[in-house]
């Protein structure tokens, strides 16, 4: 497996481009010399004298220079190095605090590095983690994935109130008859051996699915508290909800148990919707999914998967062949969800071993893009290698993706269909599949608007409700 694919890419894009990109990706950066001056307040004789040290490998805070009002300005900021290898963070080095680093002990990743000498173990993903050592993490990986790449080195400035400003990124660059150093040497060890032990077609993958869905007040199109009818474990429970909500857990989400095969998970989320029924026993209230079917109300469709290995090819496959036709039949109303939710990449490791694709919107908007978008993924998942395309990757199209401009994207998805239908397995997944497609085809939409509960409770089979401009 190739390291950084998108490394071309990167390095053809100006400083401008990469900065647009990852503020795209709701992301704050301060690369060129206008955004470090607004952000970081350095002035630009200031800013060549940093670039100067840096080449010289001189710790600003100890250099000698005149500079000294720059200096002052953001003497007090907290800096991080972040280590990055395979979206995963290897270490934290605080910059401007002494040589301490976060210690490899309380970091899952690197503990486990350090033990891989001494053990046949594969490593395991890291622990989700509460506090600035998790918010750090998000950002470096998401910074380096919005760029193209997965591994390398990201420099965050601490603002203060939980603001991080990108300030500038480092890609691992593999040199020919030299071994990387470590700690990226023992990471891409112990990367390479859990992938030789996958089987073609990961016959052993397991899925698992959490989507979410609002109660709303007919009358008034109010919010509902979920929490009133479900509770907060089980296959149909209630979970938190946006800022200003918290404690009352107003969303409501189903937790199907996962299975194996796609027929499998989605006979289990039947089974969750049926339970949700019974306990929400105010038939006046409609259900409503998608990505923003209310305003300020953004819902997700996250996916799991265990029993294969979360990589930066297999991230970009979903983010391409899933999310992007996804996307295409989305409401208009689902893109104000994005950058805050619906990021490209957004991923979580989870504590049974796998990890959770989290870019997709609520498709419980109707059973027949639930059956496809489950098949889907499950298709591309098990054959990611055979999925080369990138167009998300050419800058245009990414800011398409971010604006919600589907001509080009629409476009765009046209070869990637081809290589779809090519795969093994396509066969058998073609008849909950190809209903997304013909929609796509026809330009056709959800409408966020629509009560989902009479869709999934009745038996007769139903479509996407006409588009509306």
């Amino acid at each position: 497996m190739s390291m950084n694919e998108g490394v071309q890419g990167y390095r053809a894009w100006s400083i401008e481009q990469r900065e647009q990109r990852l503020q795209r990706s709701g992301l704050e950066v301060a690369l060129t010399p206008a955004s470090r001056k607004k952000l970081l307040g350095i002035s630009g004789l200031y800013n060549q004298q940093r670039a100067l040290n840096e080449h010289e490998h001189i710790e600003l805070e100890h250099a000698n220079h005149t500079y000294k009002a720059g200096l002052t300005q953001r003497s007090h900021r907290q800096r991080y190095r972040i280590l990055v290898y395979n979206l995963t963070v290897l270490e934290i080095v605080p910059l401007g605090a002494g040589p301490a680093m976060i210690a490899a002990s309380s970091n899952p990743v690197s503990a486990s590095l350090q033990n891989e000498g001494n053990s046949s173990l594969t490593l395991a993903p890291p622990i989700e983690q509460r506090g600035v050592t998790k918010l750090l993490q998000e950002l470096a990986v998401r910074t380096l994935y919005s760029l193209g790449l997965d591994s390398g080195e990201v420099l965050l400035t601490d603002m203060g109130s939980r603001r991080y400003v990108v300030e500038a990124i480092t890609p691992l660059l593999e040199q020919p008859s030299t071994t990387l150093p470590e700690p990226y040497r023992t990471a891409a060890q112990v990367l390479a051996r859990k992938l030789a032990l996958e089987q073609p077609g990961r016959p052993g993958l397991l899925m698992g699915m959490d989507p979410e869905f609002l109660l709303l007040r007919e009358t008034s199109d109010r919010v509902v508290r979920a929490s009133r009818f479900l509770p907060m474990a089980g296959v149909a429970g209630c979970d938190a909800g946006p800022p200003g909500t918290r404690g009352a857990f107003p969303v409501a989400e189903l937790r199907p148990e996962p299975r194996g095969e796609p027929r499998a998970l989605l006979a289990q989320l039947m089974s969750a919707v049926a339970a949700a029924d019974r306990l929400i026993t105010d038939r006046s209230l409609r259900w409503r999914a998608g990505g923003m079917p209310l305003r300020g109300w953004a819902l997700g469709g996250h996916l799991h998967f265990s029993g294969v290995t979360l990589s930066g090819p297999l991230l970009r496959a979903l983010d391409n062949y899933l999310a992007l036709p996804m996307l295409l039949l989305e409401d208009a109303r689902a893109g104000a969800r994005r950058p805050r939710y619906g990021v490209l990449g957004d991923f979580r490791y989870q504590p049974h071993g796998g990890f959770e694709y989290r870019t997709l919107p609520s498709f419980l908007v109707s059973p027949v893009v639930a059956k496809g978008a489950v098949y889907l993924a499950h298709l591309i998942v098990s054959h990611y290698e055979e999925l080369p395309l990138r167009p998300l990757d050419r800058e245009e199209l990414h800011a398409a993706y971010y604006s919600g401009d589907k001509p080009p994207l629409r476009a765009a998805f046209t070869p990637l269909l081809a290589q779809l239908r090519a795969l093994s397995g396509y066969e058998q997944a073609a008849r909950y599949i190809e209903p997304l497609f013909h929609y796509i085809a026809a330009e056709r939409t959800w409408d966020e608007s629509r009560d989902i509960r009479e869709l999934w409770i009745q038996r007769e089979p139903h479509t996407i409700s006409p588009t509306h401009k």
